[in-house]
């Protein structure tokens, strides 16, 4: 039995009551990006698991998380749902976000086939953040090209910032089931993949349908 178990074991203790448990699983996503993966988890504060790996906190002093993250299906009818991520670039002293956003754009080569992998952690209710927390595997996906975007926004204390996006789309490893040799093609998939690819246009398949059952003779 895993740690995590093991953990779950420690918790439940001798509660015999549903209400006794105060226990609650948070997400962990670990970016396996080409050169520098990165290891985010949905709360505040820096925490460490059993492996020694260190998970950045994505909730910020207001209460917001700056990553947003789909709820993920399970996976085991064969379909391969498409999941969007996305985080705000944080403020960071020392650092300038602007400057962060960019070089986060020049590495996006970084990222399409990669993993992205989801794990779950346990935390008491009342505790902080626990050295040495175990984390179970729970879903890997495939990520696609990122997409980059800038907004002007209004704050909460009426102030006027700029915004900083970077999001990707990621599908489970059902992707590319059905992709099979001599498939058929249609304009909508045909864009959707080129959405996943990164690329802005590809009209190759927008007039498939009105060449369909027509005899052309070569001169």
């Amino acid at each position: 039995m895993s740690a995590f178990y093991d953990m779950i074991d420690e918790i439940l203790g001798d509660a015999d009551d549903v209400t006794d448990i105060v226990a609650t699983a948070r997400k962990c996503w670990h970016y396996e990006f080409a050169d520098e993966p990165v290891r985010l988890w949905d709360g505040q504060g820096n925490a460490i698991d059993s492996n020694g790996n260190e998970w950045l906190g994505t909730i910020n002093a207001n209460g917001g998380n700056l990553h947003k993250t789909p709820s993920l299906q399970d996976g085991r009818d064969g379909t391969a749902a498409s999941y969007n991520f996305a985080l705000n670039i944080p403020t960071i002293p020392g650092e300038d976000t602007l400057e962060l956003y960019n070089s986060l754009k020049a590495d996006q080569a970084q990222v399409f086939g990669r993993k992205l992998t989801c794990y779950l952690v346990l935390f008491v209710e009342g505790e902080g953040l626990r050295p040495n927390t175990p984390v179970s595997f729970y879903k890997e996906m495939i990520m696609f090209s990122p997409k980059f975007d800038e907004q002007i926004q209004r704050a909460a204390s009426g102030t006027i910032v700029k915004n900083y996006t970077a999001s990707i789309t990621a599908k489970d490893n059902n992707h590319g089931r059905s992709e099979t040799p001599g498939r058929t093609y249609a304009d909508t998939m045909q864009k959707r993949r080129a959405q996943q690819l990164g690329v802005s246009v590809d009209r190759g398949a927008e007039y498939l349908a009105l060449l369909a059952n027509r005899t052309y003779q070569v001169p």
